[in-house]
């Protein structure tokens, strides 16, 4: 399972379009304050770990919900079975 930082996608959906705008959001909507580079980062990497308080943040800024800012990747091939072995049982 791959956990996806889907922020970027978040601002472009609320016409937020560059780190300098989420920034000065941050600021006017959630009273947050972060350095332009540390929003830029935000923007461009998959974090290794988000403060709660940026998350609240984030959400109440961009009005979404952690759910919209994470996206869940699983793997299609759930089969606990080797390939190999299933075909084998079909030819039996």
């Amino acid at each position: 399972m791959q956990i996806e930082w889907r922020l970027r996608k978040v601002m472009a959906s609320r016409d937020v379009w560059n780190a300098t705008q989420l920034r000065e959001l941050l600021i006017q909507r959630a009273g947050f304050e972060l350095s332009l580079q540390s929003v830029d980062v935000l923007i461009k990497r998959q974090p290794v770990q988000v403060k709660v308080v940026t998350l609240q943040a984030l959400c109440t800024t961009l009005r979404c919900t952690p759910n919209e800012l994470f996206g869940i990747d699983t793997p299609r091939d759930v089969s606990l079975v080797e390939p190999d072995t299933a075909e084998s049982r079909d030819e039996q």
